[in-house]
C-alpha cells in the first residue's frame, strides 16, 4: 500500500484485477518449461510403480488366492525392481507361505493387523 499512497483502495483493487494471470507470465512459463521433464519422469516412475503393483497383486491372487491386507500392503511397499523380482519369483510359488518367505527375505516386515 505504501507504493500507492496517492490511489484509493478501489483504484488499487482495479489495478490488481488487471494484472496478468500467473499462468500467462513469462516467469511461470519458464518454471514450467524447466520442471516439465522432471515432472514427466516422476509421472512415468509413478505409473511404472502402480502398474507393477497391479500386475504383481493380480498374478499373486491368481496363483495363491486371496491375499491378506498385510500381504497386499507389503507388496505395495516394494520398489519397482523388487516388484519385478517378485513377479518372476511367483511363478515358482505354490502356497501363501512361499510369498511370506519371499517377502521376509526381500522387504521390511509390516506390523501385523
Amino acid at each position: 500500500m505504501a507504493r500507492f499512497q496517492d490511489q484509493t483502495l478501489e483504484e488499487i483493487l482495479i489495478m490488481l484485477g488487471e494484472l496478468t494471470p500467473l499462468e500467462q507470465t513469462r516467469a511461470y512459463r519458464e518454471i514450467v518449461a524447466k520442471n516439465q521433464p522432471i515432472w514427466l519422469e516422476e509421472g512415468r516412475q509413478e505409473g511404472r510403480q502402480r502398474e507393477a503393483q497391479r500386475v504383481a497383486l493380480r498374478l499373486l491372487r491368481r496363483r495363491l488366492g486371496s491375499l491378506s491386507k498385510a500381504q497386499q500392503a507389503r507388496v505395495q511397499a516394494l520398489s519397482v525392481d523388487q516388484l519385478e523380482d517378485l513377479i518372476e519369483a511367483l511363478l515358482d510359488f505354490s502356497a501363501a507361505a512361499d510369498l511370506e518367505t519371499w517377502l521376509n527375505a526381500h522387504s521390511t516386515p509390516q506390523p501385523r493387523e
